[in-house]
């Protein structure tokens, strides 16, 4: 498919992520996950850094971003 075949997508249009505190702007973050050795499928530890957004306004990450994290506190 070259350029000219694809779609245009007009982000004017998209929702606006909006945190509870009413900010639009996030920060990326990183949150790192511990690989027990037991599980790891090179039979070591490892450790997985995974990117997050947090609210620049109040620092909460929203709850959409958090789907399939597990306990973020």
């Amino acid at each position: 498919m070259n350029q000219s075949e694809q779609m245009q997508l007009d982000l004017s249009k998209a929702d606006d992520v909006i945190c509870e505190c009413g900010s639009k702007v996030f920060v990326p973050v990183m949150m790192m996950k511990r690989i027990s050795p037991l599980v790891s499928p090179t039979g070591q530890e490892a450790m997985v850094p995974i990117q997050l957004y947090a609210c620049i306004k109040c620092h909460e990450i929203p709850e959409a971003f958090k789907k399939g994290m597990g306990d973020l506190d």
